[in-house]
């Protein structure tokens, strides 16, 4: 009588257990759930091409980005993006010159990440 209750008593606690963990990985998986975050990436990292995404998984939407060629700023712009979007912005590349380096750099608030390219 006594190993069936521990057998039962087992059982109960490994079912509690897993289906805790489970709850938790699914709550953690959640990119917006408790998360405070936002990526900056090129859309097409290989090419020529400067176009640039801005991911937002943060509470901050205002994002202020510039497009600097050899750290001289050639076109700058606003973005409101909310939590869980994202924003693709194609910059006019006519105004980027040849064999320079050209860098985006995205401020928001008090956090700043920056991209280059050197076409």
């Amino acid at each position: 009588m006594k190993s069936k209750t521990i057998i039962f008593t087992t059982i109960i606690f490994f079912i509690f257990s897993a289906s805790s963990l489970a709850w938790i990985e699914k709550k953690q998986s959640n990119e917006n759930t408790g998360k405070n975050w936002w990526v900056l990436y090129f859309a097409e990292p290989k090419s020529d091409k400067l176009n640039f995404i801005i991911e937002n998984h943060s509470d901050e939407n205002n994002f202020h980005w510039e497009i600097l060629s050899n750290k001289k700023k050639i076109q700058e712009g606003e973005a409101e993006i909310k939590k869980g979007s994202a924003l693709q912005l194609n910059p006019d590349l006519a105004l980027a010159s040849e064999n320079k380096k050209i860098t985006i750099l995205v401020i928001s608030k008090d956090e700043k990440k920056e991209i280059y390219k050197n076409l």
